[in-house]
């Protein structure tokens, strides 16, 4: 029988699109029973688990959808996501990988990931690279400025970061973060008045963060605002 005319899979569709998902996930079971080897149950499977948080199921899923059909370059992007969330970053790496290899949906969002992991891991290069690529070919998302910036820094290289970090804020105002990066990268290149416009910035949108009014107060030498 195909996947199509079996009746567990046509309620699972229907409950998963209306939100039930439990109801979803007891009928997808029953239809993967019956046709166990069906690449496109078990990608469903994987998303019905993956929306109710049942991570470590949805996985192996998605790993059985991989090993029916290599090239089903999505469900790494969502096996990746899942070994993010489980915490478990050196399986994740991988699978964005072959996610961004396969050139498919999600390609994009898997730099993103990519950079954000080896960040994390202390692989300044690697994540520089791919929040380059994330720039690059979604240029319409200012997101990756953020993340080459602290790169930058990192690196005392403020010139870069500041142009990032300007770009960004021309279209997000009100990020708080990034005006206390700026001026953090002004503070590096000892312009304390620009680094003191961004750390007042910063406390007017932030009130409560210490590090910029440790910042601020310790340019301007004195107890408040």
């Amino acid at each position: 029988m195909t996947r199509e005319r079996l009746p567990e899979y046509v309620t699972a569709m229907e409950a998963f699109l209306s939100g039930d998902y439990h109801r979803a996930e007891e009928a997808i079971t029953a239809a993967v029973e019956k046709v166990p080897d069906d690449v496109r149950l078990l990608h469903l499977l994987g998303n019905i688990k993956y929306t109710i948080g049942r991570l470590r199921e949805a996985s192996a899923a998605y790993e059985k959808v991989i090993a029916h059909d290599p090239t089903a370059c999505e469900a790494y992007y969502k096996l990746g996501v899942c070994y993010v969330r489980m915490g478990e970053l050196h399986k994740a790496l991988p699978a964005f990988t072959k996610n961004v290899e396969g050139n498919c949906h999600g390609h994009v969002m898997s730099y993103y990931w990519m950079g954000l992991i080896n960040s994390f891991l202390g692989n300044d290069e690697a994540a520089q690279q791919a929040f380059t690529l994330l720039h690059e070919e979604s240029s319409e998302s200012k997101l990756a400025n953020f993340f080459l910036a602290q790169l930058h820094l990192r690196r005392n290289e403020t010139a870069p970061a500041m142009r990032l970090l300007e770009e960004l804020l021309a279209m997000s105002p009100e990020f708080a973060e990034a005006h206390f990066l700026l001026g953090q990268a002004y503070s590096q290149s000892h312009d304390t008045v620009n680094a003191i416009r961004c750390y007042r910035k910063t406390l007017e949108l932030n009130p409560s963060d210490k590090r910029a009014r440790l910042e601020y107060e310790r340019l301007v030498d004195v107890p408040s605002i």
